[in-house]
């Protein structure tokens, strides 16, 4: 594995190869000693391509294994960790047809690292399959927004929702709402808290993007990544892609605008009026 690095604009730039599953060069043993001291943060964006035709992989999963947050990759290839853990971590990226691929990678405090992973692993050529888990995903990430809110279940914020409330914070956008809980602002965020996690004192789960993002809380995010979001207070009513084992605490899950089929969807919306 290769690694090229330089400094340009504030952020940092690496080209990194990923091996296959099972070579995974160092130890994320680093990532889990820093869970005793207070983190510094970091954001990681960068692009999944094929080592084999050069194109960009939409659909991908990076995973950040030391820290547990990542994304999926959009038409372009192209994903965006806003909040993780600065330090060395292991990447994993995993992708239909694809062994999943792995690398080490180091992320500067305070500052965004810019990567391009290359899976380099044998391709199980299933052009149907391909085209058929990208229409899956598409019908996930935009009209199960719309079956979902169908069904009665939930609260959901359209990006006009979003727009005409004009939220400082994520979590202004909660407030208000029956049996949801938001606490006061303190560096910078509020703590939230729907159905019974107020008395369990348990935040709900975050989803960005259809990826669960583990130990983030709403207002961790950037107001402008709400494209459109879901809200479901109790286990009874949240969709089974979006609950954790043994967790009754509800469950947030943001649509940003860059994510895949996002910008069609909003553009067959009803305009402003």
């Amino acid at each position: 594995m290769s690694v090229l690095e330089s400094r340009h604009g504030g952020a940092r730039l690496a080209a990194l190869t990923l091996v296959a599953a099972g070579v995974l060069a160092g130890s994320p043993s680093s990532a889990a000693a820093q869970e005793e001291t207070e983190r510094e943060t970091a954001e990681l964006i960068g692009q999944v391509v094929s080592a084999s035709t050069g194109l960009p992989l939409e659909g991908a999963r990076v995973i950040l294994l030391g820290s547990g947050y990542g994304a999926i990759t959009d038409a372009e290839g192209n994903f965006r960790v806003p909040r993780t853990w600065a330090g060395r971590d292991s990447v994993e990226v995993r992708y239909i047809g694809y062994e999943a691929g792995y690398t080490i990678i180091e992320l500067e405090p305070d500052q965004t690292t810019r990567v391009t992973l290359t899976l380099s692993s044998t391709v199980i050529r299933i052009a149907d399959l391909t085209v058929e888990v990208r229409q899956t995903r598409r019908a996930r990430h935009v009209e199960g927004f719309l079956e979902r809110r169908e069904k009665g279940f939930g609260t959901f914020f359209t990006p006009r929702d979003i727009i005409n409330r004009n939220p400082r914070l994520p979590s202004d956008l909660l407030r208000g709402l029956p049996n949801v809980a938001v606490g006061r602002i303190e560096y910078g965020r509020a703590e939230v808290f729907l159905g019974e996690g107020a008395r369990l004192g348990c935040p709900p789960a975050l989803y960005l993007d259809g990826m669960y993002q583990a130990g983030m809380q709403f207002d961790d995010l950037e107001k402008e990544v709400l494209g459109a979001v879901e809200v479901y207070r109790r286990d009874v009513e949240t969709p089974m892609e979006f609950m954790r084992t043994g967790s009754t605490c509800g469950a947030i899950v943001v649509w940003t605008p860059d994510g895949a089929g996002f910008l069609d969807w909003a553009g067959e919306l009803p305009p402003f009026e």
